[in-house]
């Protein structure tokens, strides 16, 4: 199962995204349980669990900023729904396993993909009724583009520094630190 969870997981976090797009608050049950499923049976538990906490406040925090603006509008006026800081939860878990692959690209790279598929996420949540978006689409979508090309690279900074650490416990934190660029020694002279 191991060597498939990625593709689990790309699957997973598929019909997590429609499901919340398409029942908000009702689906918030359905992830609740996901979530408590996904840090039962994956591989990586406590990376998992380290994630779900630091990129979902992250990416809340993100979406707050953007709610707080008039960027986004949510029904009844909720500066961010309970549906999306789960949707993060999920998106944590997603970084680690099935987006793992952006960690072998360059920040300039990831971050033009946050750019782009940022975007055209909200796009496609807004088009199916999730959010509404309170300026034109250019300002909205570009809005959206700088936050997203911001914390893309930052979700993968975060996931391959806690990798370190975890795979790491019980090591000095010199041989930690030493390791947490791109997998390669750094010279710390």
């Amino acid at each position: 199962m191991l060597r498939y969870f990625p593709l689990i997981n790309a699957v997973w976090f598929q019909l997590v995204w429609f499901s919340v797009i398409l029942y908000q608050q009702q689906a918030i049950p359905f992830l609740v349980v996901s979530i408590l499923l996904h840090l039962l049976i994956s591989p990586t538990r406590n990376l998992d669990f380290y994630l779900l906490v630091f990129i979902s406040m992250l990416g809340a925090f993100g979406d707050v900023l953007l709610s707080f603006t008039g960027v986004y509008l949510f029904p009844n006026d909720a500066l961010i729904p309970v549906w999306l800081i789960l949707l993060w939860c999920h998106f944590g878990f997603a970084i680690n396993h099935s987006l793992g692959w952006l960690s072998r690209f360059h920040f300039g790279l990831i971050a033009l993909l946050g750019a782009i598929a940022g975007p055209l996420n909200y796009l496609a949540g807004h088009r199916l009724g999730a959010v509404d978006f309170s300026y034109s689409y250019q300002i909205t979508l570009f809005s959206i583009g700088v936050i997203w090309a911001v914390n893309l690279p930052v979700f993968i900074i975060i996931q391959k520094r806690l990798r370190a650490r975890i795979s790491n416990e019980g090591k000095s934190y010199e041989n930690i630190d030493k390791y947490t660029h791109d997998g390669k020694p750094v010279n710390n002279k």
